[in-house]
């Protein structure tokens, strides 16, 4: 399956594309208010073809066809599932129409032409921009809406990616994120670190404070609001276009990348801005997708293996503090950069991972038997 999206033009027949979006907000709401209320009163949740059931009597939608409806029924069902599975930190809420982002026609319901797209229900035609050509049965068509009002439309096709030649067969590399440098790669070389947000905080700060000051429920405020999300945008676009590209001249230069599986969510606790400018969750899901599309390896090494602290005579420093850049070794007098040798250790212990076949054991990494912390100290 791939996904192409397109922006559609804004036009006064988009308008009917907000009503639709209101109408959809609306049986999200009232169907996770009879969840809510069933619960109450009975302890139990409702299954997902008890509520099309529900819905199929008892609402004639307007502007939405059945199939939408039950599109916007099953993101409610995954959201309560992903919370009794706690993979969500709270159960799903109720939004508001102009929060609500998106709904999906996954068998029928529109037609495709070219860069014209219609929903049947409506009669109504809404053109995009075909910035590349789209080719494949298409599976499922979401219509998207972000904060700045823009309409996009994303197809789903029974299509497989492109695949891309490697261009540098057997080379590997070890990757050490860090807080002064994005990453240090094994071989040397240090990508600095972008920040995008730490740029823009003070013109940030500025129009948060206009908006701010603005009355609620002015123009003037919603025009304010608009200038806000139009610099936040920016910069994700910003983060995002680096990442591509970052991942995509990792993906060329080598055929085996090992990286560290860090808590992430227990790192941004203790620096929490300066975690999120950086995004390194983002970048590794982007890295894992590009990397399909070379047939590069992306390998992942537990989160507590000491790549820092570990020496190759196998003394682990465990007094090594964030503040230690360089440490020596009193075994056997090497003298170790930090973040370089990070690296180093990830792509050994990489390799080593990769032609056992398993995860060595806590013995077999030079480690003694500690309690591990919530967030790991490398």
């Amino acid at each position: 399956m791939i996904s192409y999206k397109y922006k559609l033009y804004r036009t006064k027949k988009t308008k009917h594309l907000d009503k639709m979006l209101r109408e959809a907000c609306y049986v999200w709401n009232h169907a996770l208010a009879l969840q809510k209320r069933y619960y109450k009163l009975y302890h139990k949740y409702i299954p997902r073809f008890t509520m099309y059931k529900h819905f199929s009597k008892c609402y004639k939608p307007t502007l939405l066809n059945c199939q939408t409806v039950r599109e916007v029924l099953d993101r409610l069902d995954i959201s309560y599932k992903r919370f009794f599975k706690h993979d969500a930190k709270r159960p799903p809420k109720f939004k508001k129409a102009i929060e609500f982002g998106s709904f999906a026609f996954q068998q029928n319901g529109y037609s495709l032409s070219g860069n014209e797209f219609v929903i049947n229900k409506i009669k109504k035609s809404f053109k995009f921009s075909l910035s590349r050509p789209y080719d494949g049965k298409v599976k499922r068509v979401s219509v998207k809406r972000n904060k700045l009002g823009e309409y996009f439309i994303v197809l789903c096709l029974d299509k497989q990616a492109e695949s891309y030649g490697k261009s540098h067969d057997g080379a590997s590399v070890g990757i050490d994120f860090g807080l002064k440098k994005y990453m240090t790669l094994s071989d040397g070389r240090e990508i600095d670190n972008p920040q995008f947000l730490k740029t823009d905080l003070l013109e940030l700060r500025c129009r948060s404070r206009n908006l701010s000051k603005c009355k609620k429920g002015s123009n003037n405020r919603k025009r304010k609001k608009l200038e806000l999300e139009r610099l936040y945008q920016n910069i994700v676009n910003k983060r995002s276009d680096f990442q591509w590209k970052m991942a995509h001249e990792l993906c060329k230069r080598y055929d085996l990348i090992c990286l560290e599986d860090l808590n992430l969510e227990g790192m941004k606790r203790n620096w929490g801005r300066k975690m999120s400018d950086l995004a390194h969750g983002d970048f590794v899901v982007k890295l894992e997708h590009v990397a399909k599309k070379y047939g590069v390896q992306v390998h992942k090494i537990d989160r507590f293996f000491p790549s820092s602290r570990l020496c190759t005579c196998g003394y682990k420093n465990d007094k090594l503090s964030l503040s230690d850049r360089v440490w020596t070794c009193p075994i056997c007098g090497a003298v170790h950069p930090r973040d370089l040798f990070a690296a180093e250790n990830i792509l050994r212990q990489g390799i080593a991972e990769l032609g056992s076949g398993s995860k060595p054991s806590e013995q077999s990494q030079g480690c003694s038997h500690v309690s591990h912390p919530t967030i790991p100290c490398k």
